[in-house]
């Protein structure tokens, strides 16, 4: 005979809910007091930096030409991959901007759009294709 599950009438939102919970109970958010912000000046200059870097050695045209690369192919790409592996700093740098200085809202939103152009340029595998519009 069948027998029903004793969970098969709950909620699944709850069940969601309880997984943000415990989600929340071992990674707390913590937010940082404007008042306790760093300046953000030295690290927009870091990050400007690091961007004006990426521009100079890797040629945006060229990544975006770049269409057609297998998950198997995309370690060993002489062009895509060393520009994927510059992006980690420069994403890093302004997620430290975002969450812990004084950056106004404008000049993060600055930043975050000439950084996503650079992440679309070298854009994200999708079913051996490389997709740019991410």
């Amino acid at each position: 005979m069948f027998e029903m599950p004793s969970n098969a009438f709950e909620d699944p939102a709850s069940e969601q809910e309880e997984a943000y919970e415990a989600y929340l109970a071992e990674n707390p958010i913590t937010e940082i007091r404007p008042e306790d912000r760093k300046d953000c000046a030295e690290k927009v200059a870091a990050l400007e930096g690091l961007i004006g870097r990426f521009e100079g050695e890797f040629d945006l045209k060229k990544l975006l030409a770049i269409d057609k690369l297998t998950p198997e192919e995309a370690p060993r790409h002489p062009l895509r991959e060393p520009a994927r592996k510059a992006l980690n700093p420069i994403f890093e740098h302004l997620k430290f901007l975002e969450n812990e200085t004084n950056i106004s809202r404008d000049q993060l939103e600055s930043l975050k759009s000439h950084c996503h152009r650079l992440s679309q340029a070298v854009g994200i595998i999708n079913n051996n294709r490389v997709d740019h519009k991410r």
